[in-house]
């Protein structure tokens, strides 16, 4: 139990309850012909007809996801909700007050054209067959209003004496935390692959991951060390300028640790080595994309080159310099010499 409060006691729990009308209705047997006629697929399905323009309902959605992106920033996913570390609590009741605000603006906006939005959404329907059954279904403006809403909770826990599985809950938070970054991280590789140099901007993807994981890493002891290599990454990637040789390899071998959940767990539980098997990963498809480039077959034969020759250009000249141009080959990016990866 002991165990279990030091986590808990450092833990708000976040919960996130928001609605949003999904715009349909039960389709009834009459619906499903008309004049032999069969519903559009766009208008129809499992068992559901539209009955308003999906576009109005795409705000909602999006400030649905902005909440939780909102919430994972510096949490994780858990019970149904999200847990947060008590010092980040206030800041992120403060962003997902801003959402409700906006979301609440959205509902007000929303109830008021709604008559005149669904009329604009039937009118524009291909075949107007549809809109006799559209408008059997409709509710007034004021009930489907009620059928938003967005609300959030913040709660400190504290285990029962008899607490359940709770304990098995908490102990899985790191599998979690590995999960949600490694989503985030596996855009990461394509900044890397076959490139020479690193775009700076994939530099936040691994400063959010690297707060993130910061923020949480009293549920389980694995994050720290995944922690410890970003900020020794970090240490040795230049203030300005390009990122590239050695540095660019450490990079891409810590993309695809943080891109895998089970690497970083045996990371962070003490082996080493993964990380060094990244590096070696992060070489080979180097090395394997420098000899591609230089492997590149050259261009084929102009035909019309000797056609061009029997003319005399008199405007065209050629100097000496520039009749034989010699093709650097391309060079590897060295490997990493540094003790970083062991």
């Amino acid at each position: 139990m002991h165990t279990l409060t030091a986590i808990t006691d450092r833990i708000t729990f976040v919960m996130l309850v928001v609605s949003i009308w999904s715009g349909r209705k039960k389709l009834r047997g009459e619906d499903l012909a008309l004049d032999g006629r069969l519903p559009p697929e766009d208008l129809i399905s499992l068992g559901s007809k539209r009955v308003c323009d999906p576009e109005a309902l795409r705000v909602f959605h999006r400030l649905k996801k902005a909440a939780e992106r909102i919430c994972l920033q510096k949490g994780t996913r858990f019970m149904g909700g999200f847990a947060v570390e008590q010092s980040a609590a206030a800041a992120i009741a403060e962003e997902l007050a801003a959402i409700k605000h906006l979301f609440d603006a959205e509902i007000t906006q929303f109830r008021a054209n709604y008559d005149q939005a669904l009329d604009a959404w039937i009118a524009a329907l291909p075949d107007r067959h549809w809109e006799a059954p559209i408008r059997r279904a409709i509710e007034p403006a004021d009930i489907v209003g009620r059928r938003f809403g967005f609300r959030f909770d913040l709660v400190s826990i504290t285990p029962a004496p008899n607490a359940g599985t709770l304990g098995e809950d908490i102990a899985a938070l790191g599998n979690g935390v590995f999960d949600e970054v490694a989503q985030w991280a596996r855009e990461l590789k394509d900044s890397f692959a076959s490139k020479p140099t690193l775009n700076r901007r994939a530099l936040g993807t691994f400063r959010r991951i690297r707060e993130k994981m910061d923020c949480l890493s009293f549920v389980d002891s694995r994050i720290q060390p995944v922690v410890d290599a970003i900020d020794q990454w970090f240490a040795r990637v230049p203030a300005t300028g390009q990122i590239n040789g050695a540095v660019l390899t450490e990079g891409f071998a810590l993309a695809l640790l943080l891109s895998d959940p089970e690497r970083m767990a045996l990371f962070g539980a003490g082996a080493i080595e993964v990380l060094a098997a990244a590096a070696d990963e992060a070489m080979e498809v180097t090395a394997q994309s420098a000899m591609a480039a230089v492997e590149q077959p050259a261009a084929p034969d102009d035909p019309f080159a000797d056609i061009v020759a029997d003319f005399d250009l008199a405007t065209t000249t050629t100097s000496p310099q520039t009749q034989t141009e010699t093709q650097t080959p391309v060079t590897p990016p060295p490997a990493a010499t540094s003790d970083w990866f062991f």
